[in-house]
């Protein structure tokens, strides 16, 4: 990726941000921008978007000041407020406040003006049936990749808990016990809740725990009438509720131990949250104090700045920070006696200008930086450096090769150089960005998950939103790349191969026999299909498979990623209707095999390919071949033979 020369650079930022996060230091400030866009199930238009629901408030508030002609109304400082310009812009807080402030209006049945706001303006416990956006499946699969173990955020609905939920294969957000995504709203949940690091239950599933500042949809929905109210109280909407935190001192502490001891990755936060601004300015004006105290190793250079651990990172929509923004990027530099130039301001934030970094080949010429976008490329970026390090001498697929493939170190840098590089430039997204991007019509799921539940399982449905970690596959998902790069990466006559090419030739709807490769280059018109499957298809193999098109297809070769003994089966080819078209030959081989000791790389991909065509042509070497069985025929008379 070309950058272009720039003061500020932001691919600078971006490697120490993905710095930060691969240390495990960053801990995500979630705020309304990242939910904008999510789409409701039941088709509520704009419920999540801020605009909106400040537009609703103030539109119930012109409602019921039409409404009504009192005497006292005509002094009413809401309705002032609200009439005087009608075109002022209120923020969503104060919107908010002035609803608290207005009278009661005609409400029966004893529902307090909290209650009405919540429920029947803002339809807040709608929240709860809201979709996860793109960006919060990448902050859970960053997440599962152990990069990511809390998320604060003041949104009020249930996304980020649903997407990491899904990722395991629930449909939802689980609230049993066993739950791996933990919701925290109360003083009571983190003292439960704070500690844990691992579900309860059979399987170990590592626990994302989800601070909820300004409460939760979900609580509402599971809220009993008589508790409404009381629950009401604790969705933080007004000016007042803002400023002291309402009950949540708990809230404000962590907020606090965070901004000295993590870097917080500030993202969907523009508008003004008096709350998290107040309390980031406290801590940051501790930091001027205990530097005023101590001059020593006082440092004057605004570059080293962000390096410290603890530096805050924060994504702009546009092109320049909000007032809150930049009070709280100002805030933190001045601990470091070190006077900030708008410039330095934006060291350690991204613009909107910076689209043009994460999307180069985009068609759109809007600077503005969305959620969805610095997430998914923050985890592409993420994924290829973890994959580096699960590749590395002392990794678990070195340790799984190296018994049988002593250059195996050397062979996987091969690949992946491949995968990342471009003409010999680094791709910091990959060189197949798209093999990580979520796919809506596909299940919400990226292409290389699909790929590997079609290697490990034959169920013929994928689950939305399934993902699986590195951490988790530390030899299944290097084994399975190594192999697409050895089938077609290697493949001198197409060595520049593009995104739509590769994914051509990657089956993952072909049942139950693996992943499909297309290795034609290698066998011709031989009528040969090449699968990537784990043992445990490997062993389920059934008796009957439908052909999905593949009439031509004479000989499977099912390349084991596990230790397996070789065998040949013959599996009957039927069409959709269940009748017989052929049977064919499968031959299962263990990836193992196919390397045959070999000392460097030339030599590994050589074997590679001429052992897949030796179990090709099916050769048992235990077993004699006819011309070694058979004995020339002797002509008449000739005693000789010949």
């Amino acid at each position: 990726m070309c950058r272009m020369v720039l003061s500020r650079d932001p691919g600078i930022i971006f490697e120490r941000l993905l710095g930060r996060l691969l240390e495990g230091m960053v801990v995500p400030f979630i705020g309304a921008g990242v939910s904008i866009d999510a789409k409701h199930r039941g088709g509520i238009a704009g419920l999540t978007n801020t605009r909106c629901m400040c537009e609703r408030v103030l539109q119930a508030l012109r409602e019921k000041c039409q409404t009504r002609d009192r005497v006292h109304c005509t002094s009413c400082v809401v309705r002032k407020e609200i009439e005087s310009n009608p075109k002022k812009e209120i923020s969503f807080d104060k919107a908010c406040e002035l609803w608290e402030w207005s009278c009661s209006g005609d409400r029966g049945g004893g529902t307090c003006r909290r209650c009405e706001l919540v429920r029947e303006i803002l339809k807040i416990p709608e929240f709860a049936n809201v979709e996860p956006a793109d960006a919060h499946y990448y902050i859970a699969f960053l997440a599962r990749e152990g990069l990511i173990d809390e998320v604060i955020t003041t949104n009020y609905d249930t996304c980020i808990e649903d997407a990491y939920c899904k990722t395991f294969g629930f449909s939802n957000a689980l609230e049993s016990a066993d739950s791996p995504a933990l919701v925290i709203g109360t003083l009571a949940e983190y003292r439960s809740k704070g500690g844990k690091r691992f579900a309860n239950g059979m399987n170990k599933r590592r626990c994302l725990k989800v601070y909820k500042i300004n409460g939760c949809a979900s609580r509402l929905c599971a809220s009993r009438v008589d508790d409404c109210h009381g629950y009401c109280k604790n969705i933080l909407l007004t000016e007042r509720d803002l400023q002291d935190w309402g009950k949540r001192g708990w809230a404000r502490d962590l907020f606090r131990d965070r901004l000295r001891s993590r870097a917080l990755l500030f993202s969907g936060f523009g508008s003004d949250e008096p709350q998290v601004r107040h309390t980031a300015l406290q801590v940051c004006e501790e930091f001027a104090s205990e530097e005023r105290d101590n001059a020593t190793n006082r440092s004057h250079n605004s570059d080293t700045i962000w390096e410290k651990p603890n530096a805050p990172f924060i994504v702009a929509y546009v092109n320049t920070l909000s007032f809150s923004q930049a009070q709280i990027m100002r805030a933190y530099a001045p601990y470091e006696d070190v006077s900030l130039s708008p410039e330095k301001t934006n060291s350690n934030a991204f613009l909107g200008s910076d689209v043009q970094f994460f999307d180069a080949g985009g068609s759109s010429d809007k600077q503005q930086l969305e959620a969805d976008l610095f997430w998914k490329r923050l985890f592409q970026a993420a994924f290829w450096r973890l994959l580096r390090r699960a590749c590395g001498r002392e990794s678990a697929i070195v340790s799984f090769l190296q018994p049988v493939l002593l250059c195996a170190p050397a062979l996987l840098i091969e690949a992946l150089d491949w995968f990342t590089s471009r003409n010999e430039a680094e791709c910091i997204f990959g060189r197949f960005p798209e093999m990580l991007n979520l796919a809506e019509d596909r299940g919400r799921m990226i292409p290389l998950a699909r790929w590997v539940e079609r290697v490990r399982t034959i169920q013929p449905e994928f689950r939305s939103g399934l993902y699986h970690p590195l951490v988790d596959r530390p030899v299944l998902i290097p084994a399975v790349l190594l192999l697409i790069y050895l089938i077609i990466g290697n493949n001198h006559r197409k060595s520049d191969i593009s995104w739509e090419e590769l994914r051509a030739k990657i089956n993952d709807d072909d049942g139950p026999l693996g992943l499909s490769i297309d290795g034609c280059h290698m066998f011709g018109d031989a009528g040969v299909r090449l699968y990537i499957a784990h043992r445990n298809v490997a062993e389920q193999l059934p008796q009957k498979v439908v052909c999905h098109g593949h009439k031509e297809m004479t000989v499977a070769i099912q390349i084991v990623v596990n230790p397996w003994r070789a065998r040949t089966r013959r599996v009957h080819l039927v069409d959709g209707k269940g009748n017989r078209v052929k049977v064919v030959t499968v031959r299962q081989i263990s990836i193992l095999e196919l390397f045959g000791h070999a000392t460097s790389v030339p030599e590994a991909i050589k074997r590679f390919r001429e052992r897949l065509r030796t179990t090709f042509l099916l050769i048992d070497p235990g077993r004699a071949r006819v011309h070694h069985r058979s004995k020339p025929l002797r002509s008449w008379g000739d005693e000789d033979g010949r």
